[in-house]
Protein backbone atom coordinates (compact mmCIF):
# COMPACT_ATOMS: atom_id res chain seq x y z
CA UNK A 1 0.00 0.00 0.00
CA UNK A 2 1.44 3.37 -1.02
CA UNK A 3 0.92 6.25 1.43
CA UNK A 4 1.92 9.76 0.40
CA UNK A 5 1.95 13.06 2.27
CA UNK A 6 1.99 16.47 0.63
CA UNK A 7 3.38 18.85 3.23
CA UNK A 8 5.50 21.87 4.10
CA UNK A 9 8.45 21.64 6.46
CA UNK A 10 7.20 24.47 8.72
CA UNK A 11 3.52 23.42 8.85
CA UNK A 12 2.20 22.52 12.32
CA UNK A 13 -0.62 20.35 10.94
CA UNK A 14 1.83 18.58 8.61
CA UNK A 15 3.95 17.78 11.67
CA UNK A 16 0.91 16.28 13.38
CA UNK A 17 0.28 14.01 10.38
CA UNK A 18 3.96 12.94 10.43
CA UNK A 19 3.65 12.19 14.16
CA UNK A 20 0.47 10.16 13.51
CA UNK A 21 2.29 8.11 10.86
CA UNK A 22 5.24 7.57 13.23
CA UNK A 23 3.00 6.60 16.17
CA UNK A 24 1.22 4.00 14.04
CA UNK A 25 4.42 2.90 12.23
CA UNK A 26 3.01 3.77 8.80
CA UNK A 27 5.70 4.19 6.13
CA UNK A 28 5.02 7.03 3.69
CA UNK A 29 6.55 9.12 0.95
CA UNK A 30 6.62 12.86 1.58
CA UNK A 31 6.27 15.41 -1.22
CA UNK A 32 7.47 18.84 -0.11
CA UNK A 33 5.20 21.70 -1.15
CA UNK A 34 7.45 24.73 -0.77
CA UNK A 35 5.98 27.25 -3.17
CA UNK A 36 3.30 28.18 -5.67
CA UNK A 37 4.67 25.87 -8.39
CA UNK A 38 4.73 22.87 -6.03
CA UNK A 39 1.19 23.67 -4.89
CA UNK A 40 0.00 23.91 -8.51
CA UNK A 41 1.58 20.52 -9.30
CA UNK A 42 -0.14 19.02 -6.26
CA UNK A 43 -3.49 20.41 -7.41
CA UNK A 44 -2.96 19.00 -10.91
CA UNK A 45 -2.58 15.54 -9.41
CA UNK A 46 -5.17 16.07 -6.66
CA UNK A 47 -7.87 18.40 -8.02
CA UNK A 48 -9.84 18.28 -4.75
CA UNK A 49 -6.88 19.43 -2.64
CA UNK A 50 -7.14 23.04 -1.50
CA UNK A 51 -4.69 23.09 1.41
CA UNK A 52 -1.88 21.14 3.01
CA UNK A 53 -1.28 18.65 4.48
CA UNK A 54 -2.88 16.16 2.10
CA UNK A 55 -2.76 12.40 2.59
CA UNK A 56 -3.04 10.07 -0.41
CA UNK A 57 -3.41 6.29 -0.13
CA UNK A 58 -2.99 4.22 -3.29
CA UNK A 59 -3.73 7.27 -5.47
CA UNK A 60 -6.93 8.09 -3.52
CA UNK A 61 -7.07 11.50 -1.88
CA UNK A 62 -7.94 11.06 1.80
CA UNK A 63 -7.63 14.70 2.88
CA UNK A 64 -5.91 16.57 5.67
CA UNK A 65 -5.36 16.09 9.39
CA UNK A 66 -9.04 16.46 10.35
CA UNK A 67 -10.10 13.71 7.93
CA UNK A 68 -7.22 11.48 9.03
CA UNK A 69 -8.32 11.77 12.66
CA UNK A 70 -12.05 11.50 11.89
CA UNK A 71 -11.58 8.19 10.04
CA UNK A 72 -8.61 6.93 12.07
CA UNK A 73 -10.08 3.48 12.83
CA UNK A 74 -11.06 2.50 9.28
CA UNK A 75 -7.86 4.00 7.86
CA UNK A 76 -5.66 2.08 10.29
CA UNK A 77 -7.51 -1.13 9.46
CA UNK A 78 -6.96 -0.48 5.78
CA UNK A 79 -3.28 0.42 6.27
CA UNK A 80 -2.36 -2.34 8.70
CA UNK A 81 -4.97 -4.98 7.97
CA UNK A 82 -7.22 -6.48 10.62
CA UNK A 83 -5.58 -7.51 13.87
CA UNK A 84 -6.21 -11.19 14.70
CA UNK A 85 -7.70 -11.94 18.11
CA UNK A 86 -5.18 -12.82 20.82
CA UNK A 87 -6.43 -16.41 21.00
CA UNK A 88 -6.20 -16.98 17.23
CA UNK A 89 -4.19 -20.00 16.18
CA UNK A 90 -1.05 -19.27 14.15
CA UNK A 91 -1.27 -19.87 10.42
CA UNK A 92 -0.10 -23.30 9.32
CA UNK A 93 3.19 -23.35 7.46
CA UNK A 94 3.07 -24.78 3.95
CA UNK A 95 4.30 -28.37 3.57
CA UNK A 96 7.30 -29.01 1.36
Amino acid sequence: MLVELYARKDCVFCGKVRAWFARHQIPYIEHTVSGVDDFARMQERLPGARSIPQVVIDDHLIGGLDTLLRYEGPLLERLKGPTPPLDAAPAASPSS
